[in-house]
């Protein structure tokens, strides 16, 4: 009764009564229904009082504050707008999921009816919500739906017994409807009538006994025993959780099991199945799954073997319903408790022990540590101002061959770790991981083949993040009305994908015209719009309504066999007139890369210049022809190139290829940065140019290179300095003589700025970790630079390649950063 009287209470909410009064509301209702034939199906009845109560006032209107999100407020809105013999239908029967015989009974209508009602309500909300697609419409009511079920009317009201207050006085003034509730009394007895009479049928029935049954058949003994598991796996799980029945059968997940129990062992259900043991079995694995604790969940998985993808994702979607439910439970006694969590504690990792640090701790606080490795939760520790918050601990599921094997079970257990990723304060994680998130998210909505229910809570998870990271909390987004750094960032980064650019790149370029405070485009945006960009680039028709997007890509592959670049003469001849850019508008990127090689082919270095995209590390012509040397010959080294149209990348405005090549030898000994694979790239006019990546190489022992980098430490070890041209590899092995002499003073000069100095005992554990204290087992010696990322940044990096025995190899990787001083090494990794 406690959660059918919840129940009501949402259902007044929902149809507009405002929170407060829904207590009282209750009442009326209990007394209404009191007068029914006993016997009857108690809670029909009582939403057939609700429904004829709520009648009475069908101008009934509130805000939706109590709901959380501001998406699921404006659908609570809109299904206010309904007139109300629709608004309940539509309540009932899309919102609520009620059965439709059982929302038609409820209303005291027949089952087309009531489809009637649905269908003008669901056509209605699509033009307020401005939604086209039913599908996003459904979904959008079953995240409302989960909203409403996280409201405890009974937790904030007033007392059960009390009056009405003087506005609800002036409601009960609006003329009431025709139909008095006697036609509710009728309705009932007539419903106790069919109940009755299927009831006499059934009692007929009954499964056949063990000796009885052929093979294949469901027997009694089989269904009791299933029954008893259910109840001890109920009774096993409430205490795991160390919950009181009250509280456990409160939770949602539990009154749903418990429902799902009664239906699978009903009389008309188990006649249904008399003849397909295996099928029942299966019904009865999930409802195990239903009502078992999260850790109990994953343990049940533990022997089961291979299970099929859809029983999978049945599984997660069960699970994280689940543990978003207990999370909301956990975080309400944290929140209860949070005067005495310790602010700092090494046992927030098994908070079980975290009980130490708490000796004046609550009982429900005691109960809940006590029993939290059931839960699947772990403390968010982002905040410390907030340590009760929470999120999904999913190692157990992570070690499980079910989830290893699933094809995508790692994303889905990536992104419902830290959902959610907003409360109404604000976010929960940083910026640099909606990155990630929203990378996860369209790779399963662009990728995943199935229809299953999880899969479309991605897609809401997804339209939320994007409202939140562009339309959200304002102190998230601005700082003194200004952009924050770091949202600008986000933003730029996140027009890597297509339909993402197609929402940022005219908020980013009005927003960079007003100095990041004002975008005409963002206070344009509508909450389905990402959707819609979404939809749109999975029916193939975004890309080209993007800068550089529209450019009529081929795929081709060239074998190199016989090659000898007349498709490109006509165009160097062309182009080296006057290196007009211009002349390249609409080429292909692949004979663009066909013309670079040509000119590498032919000892043409400034023709090779003029096809390198501009870039901050690009030198002057004279320096590039002074420095210039032939890069492996492309037909003697590769045996075919190849550019494929789905391998095109958007960065920012830009749009990036590289191609693939395949070579003579599996090991043709070049560097990190394979000078035969450069990246093209466009970003005006259909011009495709290659970008230019500043690349050193030594291969081997390299008396010359080595005899530098003496030089270079012993400078900087008599307080010298090196010449800011000094070459990134000369650099390094300045830095591998000072840690060879022990010298760590030196060591550290060779850090960039913003990197810490590191103390004796780092660099000896460095130096005997990674076999830099010699150079005797030095195998080569790559370093590359680029700017081609979202903020036109340098960002570099060197390869090392020891061979540490005949057979074994080892790398070592550095980041560089280019300083004032010259190229210098980034913080180092903490070995």
């Amino acid at each position: 009764m406690v959660q059918l009287a919840e129940e009501l209470r949402r259902f007044a909410y929902q149809n507009g009564m405002a929170a407060d009064k829904t207590n009282p509301f209750f009442n009326r209702v209990q007394d209404l229904a009191a007068g029914e034939e006993k016997g009857g199906n108690l809670e029909l009845m009582l939403h057939r009082a609700a429904a004829a109560q709520l009648a009475q006032y069908p101008e009934l209107h509130n805000d939706g504050s109590a709901i959380g999100f501001q998406e699921d407020r404006e659908s609570h809105l809109a299904l206010q707008s309904l007139p109300l013999n629709e608004r309940m239908a539509a309540v009932l029967y899309l919102v609520n999921g009620r059965e439709l015989s059982f929302a038609a009974q409820a209303l005291h209508l027949d089952e087309r009816e009531l489809l009637e009602l649905a269908d003008s309500a669901k056509h209605k909300l699509a033009e307020k919500l401005s939604v086209e697609d039913q599908q996003e419409l459904v979904q959008r009511l079953q995240f409302l739906e989960k909203s409403i079920k996280r409201i405890k009317f009974s937790e904030r009201e007033a007392p059960i017994q009390e009056t009405l207050g003087a506005d609800e006085q002036r409601i009960e003034q609006v003329p009431k409807v025709k139909r008095p509730a006697i036609w509710l009394v009728a309705a009932s007895i007539a419903l106790l009538a069919a109940v009755v009479g299927s009831s006499f049928f059934f009692d007929s029935f009954r499964l056949p006994a063990a000796s009885e049954a052929s093979e294949g058949q469901l027997t009694q003994e089989m269904a009791n025993e299933m029954e008893q598991q259910y109840a001890e796996t109920r009774e096993n799980a409430k205490q795991r959780l160390g919950l009181g029945e009250g509280e456990f059968a409160e939770f949602a997940y539990v009154a749903d099991a418990d429902q799902e129990k009664d239906e699978l062992f009903s009389r008309s259900n188990l006649k249904q199945h008399e003849d397909d043991a295996e099928l029942f079995t299966k019904q009865m694995e999930e409802l195990t799954w239903r009502i078992e604790t999260p850790k109990g969940m994953g343990e049940s998985l533990t022997n089961s073997g291979h299970m099929p993808v859809d029983e999978m994702d049945r599984f997660m979607e069960l699970y994280f319903a689940k543990t978003n439910e207990l999370q909301d439970f956990a975080e309400n006694i944290l929140k209860n408790n949070e005067e005495h969590l310790p602010a700092a504690s090494a046992h927030y990792g098994e908070p079980q022990l975290l009980i130490e640090d708490i000796p004046d701790a609550s009982a429900e606080l005691e109960q809940l540590l006590a029993a939290w490795l059931e839960y699947g939760l772990r403390f968010r520790l982002a905040d410390p101002e907030r340590m009760h918050l929470l999120t999904k601990d999913i190692d157990q599921l992570q070690q499980l061959p079910q989830f290893q094997t699933h094809p995508f079970a790692f994303d889905y257990l990536q992104l419902f770790m830290f959902y959610p990723y907003f409360d109404e304060q604000g976010w929960l994680v940083e910026p640099s991981h909606l990155i990630n998130a929203l990378h996860i998210m369209l790779s399963l909505l662009n990728t995943e083949p199935t229809d299953s229910k999880i899969k479309a809570e991605i897609e809401v998870m997804y339209e939320q993040t994007v409202w939140q990271i562009t339309k959200g909390l304002e102190h998230e987004i601005y700082a003194d009305g200004v952009v924050k750094p770091e949202i600008r960032k986000l933003w730029k980064t996140l027009t890597t994908y297509d339909p993402l650019a197609a929402i940022l790149l005219p908020v980013i370029d009005e927003m960079e015209d007003s100095g990041w405070r004002q975008s005409a485009s963002l206070d344009n945006l509508e909450y389905g719009d990402s959707l819609e960009m979404l939809k749109l680039e999975q029916q193939g028709q975004l890309s080209s309504t993007l800068p550089n997007g529209d450019f009529p890509l081929e795929s081709e592959l060239v074998d190199l066999a016989d090659f000898d670049y007349s498709r490109v003469k006509e165009l160097h001849a062309r182009f080296t007139k006057s290196y007009d850019r211009d002349l390249l508008a609409g080429v292909q990127p692949l004979d663009i890369y066909f013309l670079y090689f040509y000119a590498n082919h032919i000892k043409d270095p400034e023709t090779m210049y003029h096809l390198l995209a501009d870039s901050e590390l690009k030198p002057s012509l004279e320096q590039y022809m002074e420095d210039w040397d032939p890069l492996p010959e492309l037909t003697e080294n590769a045996l075919w190139v190849e550019i494929q149209q789905e391998a095109i990348q958007r960065i920012y405005k830009k749009m990036l290829i590289q191609p693939m090549v395949a070579y003579e030898e599996q090991d043709i000994g070049f560097h990190r940065a394979n000078p035969l694979q450069p990246a093209l790239v466009t970003e005006r006019d259909h011009i495709w140019l290659v970008q230019y990546q500043q690349q050193e190489f030594s291969q081997g022992s390299d008396p010359e290179l080595q005899g530098k980098g003496v030089k270079a430490y012993e400078s900087l070890a008599d307080k010298g300095e090196l010449p800011k041209d000094t070459s990134p590899l000369i650099v390094t092995y300045a830095l591998l003589h000072a840690i060879d002499e022990e010298n760590f003073e030196v060591a550290n000069s060779l850090l960039s700025d913003e990197s810490e100095e590191q103390e004796v005992a780092f660099w000896r554990n460095f130096a005997s970790s990674h076999q830099v204290a010699g150079f005797e087992n030095l195998n080569s010696m790559s370093f590359t630079a680029t700017d081609l990322n979202i903020q036109n940044e340098i960002e570099a990096s060197l390869e090392i390649l020891y061979e540490t025995k005949e057979t074994e190899e080892w790398y070592e990787h550095l980041q560089m950063a280019l300083t004032p001083d010259g190229w210098r090494f980034e913080l180092f990794p903490s070995y």
